[in-house]
């Protein structure tokens, strides 16, 4: 599985530090292997970019408390994440769009 880490430069280009929840952990580890696989080769790419076009991040509506937010995955899954300390990333949940509907973020 991955591993959690703090900020870093490659090449050049920031990398924000991130962590999982144990909500995340245990989604990602019930996805099918092509979900996880294609998370974590896109992984970097968001760490790099959160607003990269291919991941057509947005906050989730309707929250007062705290600010959530939604990325794709492909079409059928997504994750949710929110901003920590430092800039630091708590992915939250991952799974298909229905996570969304049932307020599981």
């Amino acid at each position: 599985m991955l591993e959690n880490r703090g900020m870093t430069e490659k090449k050049g280009i920031r990398v924000r530090p991130y962590s999982f929840t144990r909500q995340f952990e245990e989604s990602l580890a019930s996805q099918p292997d092509e979900v996880v696989g294609l998370f974590e080769r896109k992984l970097e790419i968001f760490l790099t970019n959160i607003f990269h076009p291919s991941f057509r991040t947005k906050k989730i509506k309707g929250l007062k408390k705290i600010i959530i937010w939604e990325a794709s995955l492909t079409m059928d899954y997504r994750f949710t994440f929110q901003m920590g300390e430092n800039d630091t990333i708590i992915f939250r949940n991952i799974g298909k769009h229905s996570i969304l509907d049932k307020k599981e973020f």
